[in-house]
């Protein structure tokens, strides 16, 4: 089957759903506007989706439907109960089609006949409608006396007895000046068995011929399913009849029946999934409440059958975990598509030639988080090309390629989703920025100038902010950057923007792993229980007071050949806690200037957690990066260590 023909059936059952239930509604409980809106955006887009695909029965009666809906939309009229009843029927028909398309890959021969009967009803009072003679079935037997006239070359293609797909296609008169060009399309159809091409009506005689005008009908058969044949013909639906048919029934006369196919998908609400995986944090809190009582067991035989049944639980727990983090992924092409779209569309508004390179579009990621990635990449992609990629002389007069490049690609590191969108535009000046910055009251003159370059080209973040020198319907890189950053922050992440002038721009999105399964290790400072990631502990160690030194203002000790400098956690926490000159217990962790050791209290044992991000209010608390439900109940606050060393 199509692909688009595929997505059309599964979206399409749920806009089904929705609008039946709307017009239900409608039955009962008389006319509301949030019903009747509800209702006009189903039809709507379901009207639009089947149009795409070249379901023009199904489009006109949807068409219909939506006129009903619009006019007691915007003009506040109440839908009659005949009406009413009529838009149910509308949508159960809509119903019965799907099944129909699934099975045999497109619509019954009677859908014309029925789809203006029911668009009729939809028109109630209009007589003009109501007067309108409903088009004649279509008739199919071409279809059949086309197999039986073709019964040599079916049997030398080898598909005698195999589902064909008959088309008969009648261009149009003018078609060339359409440039179409009805051979090529009938070369292209896929597993052709047999063509016949016949002249519509007798041909002129040659002083009277115009050869401009096409006169052709055409006729053929493929072993090919109706759905990979379609697409062919997809903009010019309206000159091609398709059907399907079997060669042993249609000796016969007749089609061979088909059953109606099972939907192979399950649409599963995001609410759902999202409760499935908080069970599965529960059963995991069990499990470590489990393997808390195997380490306690005083029968070593137990013991170790306790271990072993642990360990099976924790397969099936990551497995479980994988399964169901699986079913919320989708691929990132689905975001990138559209930025493309908008890329094509702005760039032609601008006057730009713009090539988009795209990477990594099999790259999965949370619904969640694909949802809430398209406004920074739309952000990033207006700003590319009004600030970032020159017009084509421009470019050309500085030596570059007319046709400026923006890439955007997208990647897994580690339990990170990166997405880049880089430009090969004009750049970010940061002498530019520094006056910008004094001009608009950022910094003060002096301040301004003992910016670094890569502290100017920052100043892209701060609220308000804009490099344009005139206001446009397009973001300017102030806004849009100052959004991009809020909207990535919101969903746990970070934006690392890196500019060279002449040589353009890139920004760097790095977003956390949702509900991921972590490793921790539990940490004791200043009375209060924390969690750290496992991957972020270089080591753990116990270091003699005696093999502490004061450096400087602080304090260092000296690892395998290596000062590492010895904070107190406690004291970056904000924390209160009692002094110990004693031995200290310590965690050596990685940051950018090297390695940081770090003064706890104690640490116990690593556990299996899943990690909650950060929400609502309490996206805003700093030194966190989520949090965990312990054995006993309780809440556990998971440090982000990168943040605390800062």
């Amino acid at each position: 089957m199509d692909e688009l023909l595929e997505q059309f059936l599964i979206e399409g059952r749920d806009l089904v759903a929705q609008a039946g239930d709307d017009c239900a509604a409608l039955v009962r409980n008389g006319s509301t506007g949030p019903v009747i809106d509800s209702a006009f955006r189903a039809v709507h887009t379901l009207k639009g989706s089947a149009a795409i695909v070249g379901l023009r029965p199904m489009e006109a009666m949807l068409h219909a439907a939506e006129d009903l809906l619009g006019t007691a939309r915007s003009a506040g009229a109440a839908v009659d109960p005949e009406r009413a009843r009529a838009l149910v029927a509308c949508i159960d028909q809509c119903d019965r089609w799907m099944d129909e398309v699934a099975a045999a890959g497109e619509l019954p021969g009677d859908a014309a006949a029925v789809g203006a009967e029911i668009g009729a009803r939809l028109r109630g009072a209009r007589s003009d409608a109501a007067k309108e003679p409903a088009p004649s079935p279509v008739d199919s037997r071409w279809a059949t006396e086309l197999v039986e006239e073709e019964r040599a070359a079916i049997a030398t293609a080898g598909a005698a007895g195999r589902r064909l797909t008959a088309i008969r296609y009648l261009p149009r008169e003018d078609c060339f000046f359409a440039g179409d060009d009805p051979l090529a399309l009938v070369a292209a159809i896929p597993q052709l068995v047999a063509v016949r091409v016949e002249a519509r009506e007798p041909w002129p005689a040659l002083e009277q011929l115009d050869p401009y005008r096409c006169l052709l009908s055409i006729q053929a058969l493929s072993s090919a399913e109706l759905g990979d044949v379609s697409p062919v013909f997809r903009l010019i639906p309206d000159q091609v009849e398709l059907a399907a048919v079997q060669p042993a029934a249609a000796s016969r006369g007749q089609a061979a029946p088909t059953a109606v196919a099972a939907d192979p998908t399950i649409r599963v609400d995001a609410g759902q999934v999202d409760r499935l995986l908080d069970l599965i944090g529960e059963l995991l809190v069990a499990r470590n409440q489990f393997g808390a009582v195997a380490g306690a067991s005083l029968d070593g035989g137990l013991d170790g059958e306790l271990r072993t049944s642990g360990a099976a639980m924790d397969r099936v727990l990551r497995n479980m975990h994988r399964t169901v983090m699986a079913m919320r992924l989708v691929p990132v092409d689905r975001v990138f598509r559209r930025v493309a779209r908008l890329v094509r569309d702005t760039a032609s508004r601008l006057g730009r030639e713009v090539e988009l390179e795209q990477q990594g579009l099999d790259t999965t990621v949370d619904k969640a988080i694909a949802d809430a990635l398209f406004d920074p990449l739309l952000h990033l992609a207006r700003n590319a090309l009004d600030h970032g990629i020159e017009p084509p002389e421009t470019r050309a007069a500085q030596g570059k390629s007319p046709r400026g490049t923006i890439r955007l690609s997208a990647g897994s590191v580690g339990s990170e989703l990166v997405v880049e969108l880089a430009d090969d535009g004009k750049g970010i000046d940061p002498a530019v920025m520094r006056r910008l910055a004094v001009q608009r009251g950022l910094h003060g003159a002096e301040r301004a100038a003992e910016l670094s370059d890569e502290e100017a080209v920052q100043l892209v973040f701060a609220p308000g902010f804009s490099s344009a020198a005139e206001v446009t319907d397009l973001s300017g890189r102030g806004v849009g950057m100052d959004a991009v950053k809020a909207a990535v922050e919101r969903l746990g992440g970070r934006t690392v923007l890196a500019s060279r002038p002449g040589e353009g721009t890139t920004v760097t999105i790095h977003l956390p792993a949702t509900a991921a399964l972590t490793s921790v290790l539990t940490i004791t400072v200043a009375g209060e229980r924390f969690a750290v990631p496992v991957e972020a502990v270089v080591q753990t160690a116990r270091i003699p007071a005696a093999a502490i030194r004061p450096v400087g203002t602080g304090q260092a000790f000296v690892l395998r050949d290596t000062t590492i400098p010895l904070l107190a956690l406690a004291d970056l926490l904000g924390l209160q806690a009692d002094r110990c000159e004693g031995d200290r217990r310590v965690l050596v962790v990685g940051s950018p200037v090297g390695l940081v050791g770090l003064v706890v209290d104690d640490f116990s044992s690593r556990s299996e957690v899943i990690l909650r991000p950060m929400t609502g209010l309490l996206s805003s608390v700093p030194l966190v990066s989520g949090t965990t439900l312990m054995n006993d109940g309780s809440v556990l606050f998971i440090l982000n260590l990168s943040e605390v060393i800062g």
